[in-house]
């Protein structure tokens, strides 16, 4: 075993192959001198980290929050007095602290920081990272294949700051180069390497015990903490972000000189209003935003901007448009958010341009220019980010195929909340030296499906995004296997020599048991609020096809699709074959309890007043799910019964069916299918939370459940 050189420095615990590299190291601690940038106000301790700088300056990349530091007198002057250190991190290159190894036929464990282990573990992995990373430290660093995000932009004339206007179609389409493209779900000032795309590498090296089973009928040991929150606020629809607004910075909408945008597009604008008419008691502005929508997609095709490599603005306002077309307004719209689904994030993939916002405004000072830099950095990942959601989660909400892999977003997580809503260049110049760095999304998704809690630092919108990360691995898993139908993987948890990926599904909801500890908070947040539906509903994709339910039960296609005769015969084999397997009981379970922390709460439960947009669309599905598997144990039960038996069946209420199938699922009960057949009660119940509904799906919804409960036996 080579000698390891391990670090003195109380509290630090770092192990190095070689010495120079521990003498490197060392320089973190107790630098022999400070180099400042003349063009920032970030200082480095190694020349060769400042000379890396310079040329990240020379590229147009003003500030993205990668190596050096910020002394606490940076905003007044950039001498290079030096500093007291606030924390020693600010010192390393981030893109070599925090790379994950995923490449190669041995992949290396995943390097874990302070909050995950501790101790001898720790340090073999980190020494582990440490000499696979030796070769790439010490290479000369190549930039020609980074893509810069923030350069300025020329509209034909350099020099000139008068724009064309985006919305007059006689303009010509603005030239870019290619160092004014950056990708959307790429942030190349993070050094990760690129993963396979066969899912192995995000199941390697999980440390769970995956012969071991718990509980009783598949369901979970333990209980995830949940609560029961106030469903009639008031508050704006909850998107797949936290609210319209964080697609831009709050400050986007000032007009002072230090504000990062003087002005926001009309067509991004109309998108929003109309989102917002959506919480109108006045039906008249719901309708007129649903006319609107019939163009609105179709003028930002029309601009200038939208030509690829389009503009920001442009893939924010068509994302928007998505959300309220699927979510919100008629099933016409609903299927058009459908077909264009696909073309917006090959939009996305290819990058967007950005304007010109690295030329230092008249009167701002160095922190206020590198904020504005920051905040158009934070919000082209909250776009990526938002796409993705979006793709992840109506998947199986609505049926659609994955677009995006979890191999396609290589982004940190958002930042702290209180980063995002400073108002202030000079407030968020302070947080910034006390808020820990977002950590990578990829890395982060592989510790969770370790079994690894979420870093505590991280926000809510960010544990948001990573619930939707296990809704992403999940439909593309589902996919591969039904591909393959099944060949060459084994599915049982009583088979030896098993990996991780082989036994995917208690992978998964083992990793979901470990989100859910992201629901506790004492702060209330409409991301985490927006969760409590979707984290059941993430558990119960795991082991159904929504589709063939929607198709077992008469429901309009979630495609659109026109089906055959036999397309219905094959769902319904489909969902007999389901409801004969353990799991099916899982899905069951979850159900269950989505519908009783949402409707049986001691409060009236009405979608109309709720404010997170698929809750209803969630219970909706639970009880679909619910229904079938009834349908399927009336079926084989009918040979069974006696003409008495059936006499002696008691509708029971919807209340005491909860309870009922909760306790005999949890013991895993012989007479679950006989109680599982009283579910018009619940239907009902569910149907009458849906009156009223402006959203046209669910409308059909509210449809759907009233002829179930007229087609059931009496």
């Amino acid at each position: 075993m080579p000698r390891e050189h391990p670090c003195t420095e109380p509290g630090c615990g770092k192990k190095f192959l070689r010495a120079e590299h521990l003498a490197r190291h060392r320089l973190n601690h107790s630098p022999k001198q400070i180099f400042q940038c003349t063009s920032c106000p970030k200082r480095f301790v190694r020349k060769d980290l400042l000379r890396r700088h310079e040329e990240r300056h020379a590229k147009g990349m003003w500030f993205r929050n990668s190596g050096g530091f910020v002394a606490a007198d940076s905003s007044s002057s950039f001498d290079s007095q030096s500093q007291p250190m606030e924390s020693t991190a600010m010192f390393t290159e981030p893109e070599q602290e925090d790379a994950v190894q995923m490449t190669g036929s041995d992949m290396s464990p995943v390097k874990m920081t302070a909050y995950q282990t501790t101790g001898e573990t720790q340090n073999h992995q980190m020494a582990a990272v440490e000499a696979a990373q030796l070769e790439r430290e010490n290479a000369p660093i190549d930039f020609s294949h980074s893509i810069p995000p923030m350069e300025p932009i020329d509209f034909r004339n350099p020099g000139i700051s008068d724009h064309p206007d985006p919305h007059n179609m006689n303009v010509s389409t603005p030239q870019f180069g290619e160092d004014q493209v950056t990708s959307l779900f790429l942030d190349p000032s993070i050094n990760f390497p690129d993963p396979p795309l066969d899912f192995e590498w995000l199941f390697d090296n999980l440390s769970a015990d995956l012969n071991s089973t718990g509980g009783s009928a598949g369901m979970p040991s333990g209980t995830s903490p949940h609560s029961n929150a106030s469903l009639t606020d008031t508050s704006p629809p909850a998107l797949p972000v936290p609210s319209p607004a964080h697609i831009r910075h709050p400050s986007s909408t000032q007009s002072s000189a230090s504000s990062p945008w003087t002005e926001a597009s009309p067509l991004l604008v109309a998108a929003i209003v109309t989102l917002g008419s959506t919480l109108s008691g006045d039906a008249v502005h719901y309708d007129a935003a649903n006319k609107i929508h019939d163009s609105l997609r179709y003028l930002i095709f029309g601009t200038p901007d939208f030509d690829p490599p389009a503009s920001l603005w442009c893939v924010q306002t068509l994302l928007i448009i998505q959300a309220h077309e699927k979510m919100f307004s008629t099933r016409k719209h609903h299927q058009l958010a459908h077909i264009f689904h696909g073309a917006i994030i090959t939009l996305m993939k290819r990058g967007v341009a950005y304007q010109n916002t690295t030329i230092p405004t008249p009167g701002t000072t160095a922190v206020e220019q590198s904020w504005h830099q920051w905040i158009e950095m934070q919000g082209s990942n909250r776009t990526a980010f938002f796409g993705f959601v979006m793709d992840a989660q109506h998947s199986f909400m609505f049926g659609h195929t994955c677009v995006l892999s979890v191999h396609d977003v290589r982004l940190p997580l958002p930042c702290a909340d209180i980063l995002w809503e400073c108002s202030k260049a000079e407030d968020w110049d302070r947080m910034m030296r006390k808020t820990p760095e977002s950590p990578g999304f990829l890395p982060v998704l592989k510790r969770l499906l370790a079994r690894t809690p979420i870093p505590p630092h991280c926000s809510p919108y960010s544990r948001f995004i990573l619930l939707h990360g296990l809704f992403s691995v999940t439909a593309h898993l589902k996919a591969r296997d039904s591909a393959t139908l099944g060949v060459g993987r084994i599915s049982t948890v009583h088979s030896p020599r098993l990996d991780a990926i082989d036994t995917w599904k208690e992978t998964l909801e083992r990793a979901m048991d470990t989100w859910s500890f992201s629901l506790v908070s004492r702060s209330s947040s409409l991301a985490l609020e927006a969760s409590r539906p979707l984290h059941r509903m993430a558990y119960v994709a795991i082991y159904t096809d929504i589709n063939d339910i929607h198709i077992l039960a008469g429901a309009p296609s979630l495609l659109g699709s026109l089906l055959s005769t036999n397309d219905r015969l094959r769902a319904t084999a489909r969902v007999r074959a389901w409801s004969e397997r353990q799991e099916s009981k899982k899905a069951l379970y979850h159900c269950l309890l989505l519908i009783q922390e949402s409707i049986f709460t001691g409060q009236v439960y009405r979608a109309t007043k709720d404010n997170i947009a698929l809750r209803p669309w969630s219970i909706y599905h639970a009880s679909l799910i619910l229904w079938a598997y009834g349908a399927m144990s009336r079926e084989r039960n009918q040979t069974q019964q006696t003409h008495q038996d059936r006499e002696k069946r008691i509708s029971c209420s919807a209340e005491e069916y909860l309870v009922r199938m909760l306790m005999l699922l949890r013991h895993d009960s012989a007479e679950i299918d006989i109680v599982a057949q009283e579910t018009s009660e619940l239907l009902q119940a569910v149907r009458e939370s849906l009156e009223g509904c402006r959203w046209e799906l669910l409308q059909e919804a509210y449809d759907t459940l009233g002829r179930l409960v007229s087609n059931e036996p009496s």
